[in-house]
């Protein structure tokens, strides 16, 4: 897993290597100015214009030191201080002094000289962005959101320094004007601000650079992980030779009514391609037989059902008397009906459970009644429903989705599933994890449903709920990412569940 950590974090991973290891600071400087030099060096000749445009913090001394280096190796740099000289921090001064005594070409910018600033951008190749590191937490304004309006409308190509310029470090939120990047080269490892949108679309291509931090400190201080294909793959459950349908579980799809039978399907064939052993459906009575004409490998448990076409709480039992996992929610109805079918549900079942959809708004403001489950339990709610849970609003989830998705797994005591671009697994205690995978394409109906049936068929087959949500995260984002050549827009949600197997395939040729 790739490590991400927040501004504290990566600042006690810094103290550590300079105090305690004893690494010199304008070492560790110099080391993240060659990272930038030579992510620049790729995009330019040697007589090509970089425009470096620095700050007073370290950041640009970052940018100071990758100004001398490119001179000294001859190529063509212009430095730009947008800051008082007398201001800035102590390493960055030293490189200040440094970039005169090479003797490279450097001016103090004014409100006066902007127009000389944008003559420049506009001859420069590129443009290393060096303004502000990650310690930034209040909007730009004046000269500084005047500069970053010029980078944005008449620069080249544009190199960030650890984050773009007007980002936080430690959020997605869009603070005010900020750098819209073609690369950010970081240091050490990713921050929040690289994988939360809508900040991380500023980023552009993300370069981890090792500027000799070590690995060991900054997993010690990493408040998440970013999923690799090689742990999904380890996750996967072993089929041997012998195998048989019951070695892989039996899932229980409890979803769906009168018109909303597409829901309960979707979910039931997703797990069906995941590799439940078996899977059944209990739904309500009209939506039996579209269910079992679209997903003839589900068997199907007619429910008793009410006058809005809905299933009602009675006769769940015996459905869950023979399965080893649960889904609840796809299309199941807000009434009264689903609602003690529900309750029903949380009090006689003690097994691994998924609550997606509906079920998720029949439990808002009572997450602590699923606090005493001690089976695994996924919850799976987009930012809306996860605002219904809290008693929040979708823009506040949305602020800080890393500590809402935390907040709900601590008062539920479940594993969250927070969907949107770069899902987030959360548990009560431990580092989140962030999906990597996905596409714009899932941005359609029936998606959702196909993920709750995807996860709950690896707690069917036995996963823990930590290693069953992320995996069934993975490998639906994956699919969809297949899907992407014959769908460039949205992916039908049944494509999604059918290239489930394939995006599977992909990894078990890492597993064994």
């Amino acid at each position: 897993m790739i490590p991400v950590v927040d501004t504290l974090g990566m600042r006690a991973a810094d103290r550590h290597t300079m105090q305690e290891l004893g690494l010199p600071g304008l070492m560790l400087m110099e080391r993240a100015a060659a990272a930038v030099t030579a992510t620049v060096e790729e995009r330019v000749e040697k007589e090509e214009l970089v425009a470096v445009l620095c700050g007073r913090g370290n950041n640009g001394g970052d940018g100071l030191a990758m100004a001398r280096q490119r001179h000294a190796s001859g190529g063509l740099v212009e430095v730009v201080l947008v800051a008082d000289p007398g201001e800035l921090s102590e390493d960055a001064a030293v490189q200040w002094e440094l970039v005169g005594r090479f003797g490279v070409p450097r001016r103090v910018l004014t409100e006066e000289s902007l127009p000389a600033l944008e003559e420049l951008l506009q001859k420069a190749a590129v443009v290393v962005d060096a303004l502000y590191g990650t310690g930034l937490d209040r909007a730009l304004a004046g000269l500084p959101a005047q500069v970053v309006e010029l980078v944005n409308t008449v620069g080249g190509d544009v190199v960030a320094v650890d984050i773009p310029s007007g980002l936080s470090g430690n959020s997605g939120v869009l603070l005010g004007p900020a750098v819209e990047a073609d690369v950010t080269v970081t240091f050490g490892a990713l921050k929040w601000v690289h994988v939360l949108a809508p900040a991380s679309l500023c980023c552009g291509e993300v370069v981890v650079a090792d500027i000799g931090i070590p690995q060991t400190a900054v997993e010690k201080v990493a408040s998440g992980f970013v999923l690799e294909a090689q742990d999904v793959a380890h996750w996967l459950p072993h089929r041997p030779p012998d195998a048989h349908k019951g070695h892989f579980g039996h899932l229980l799809v409890v979803a769906g009514r009168r018109g909303r039978a597409g829901a309960a399907a979707l979910a039931a064939r997703a797990g069906v391609r995941a590799g439940a052993g078996l899977v059944t459906v209990a739904t309500a009575l009209d939506a039996v037989s579209p269910i079992q004409a679209r997903v003839p490998e589900a068997m199907v448990d007619p429910l008793p059902t009410g006058d809005d076409g809905s299933a009602r709480g009675d006769g769940i039992e015996e459905s869950l008397a023979k399965v080893t996992a649960v889904a609840v929610g796809p299309g199941l109805g807000l009434g009264e009906g689903p609602r003690r079918l529900l309750y029903r549900i949380l009090e006689v079942w003690s097994g691994p459970l998924v609550l997606d959809a509906d079920a998720l708004t029949l439990l808002a403001g009572q997450l602590e009644r699923l606090k005493g489950r001690s089976a695994p339990t996924v919850l799976t709610p987009h930012p809306g429903e996860l605002a219904r849970l809290l008693g929040i609003s979708s823009a506040k989830v949305q602020e800080d989705r890393p500590a809402w998705a935390r907040r709900a797994a601590e008062l539920s005591g479940c594993t969250v599933v927070l969907k949107g671009f770069h899902t987030l697994v959360a548990e009560a205690e431990g580092p989140l994890w962030i999906n990597p995978t996905g596409s714009p394409g899932l941005a359609s109906g029936g998606a959702g449903d196909v993920l709750t049936g995807c996860i709950a068929a690896f707690l069917a087959q036995g996963l823990p709920a930590r290693q069953a949500a992320a995996t069934g995260v993975y490998l639906h984002g994956r699919a969809a990412q297949l899907a992407g050549k014959r769908f460039p827009g949205a992916v039908p949600a049944w494509t999604v569940a059918g290239l489930l197997p394939k995006a599977e395939a992909e990894l078990r040729e890492r597993a064994w």
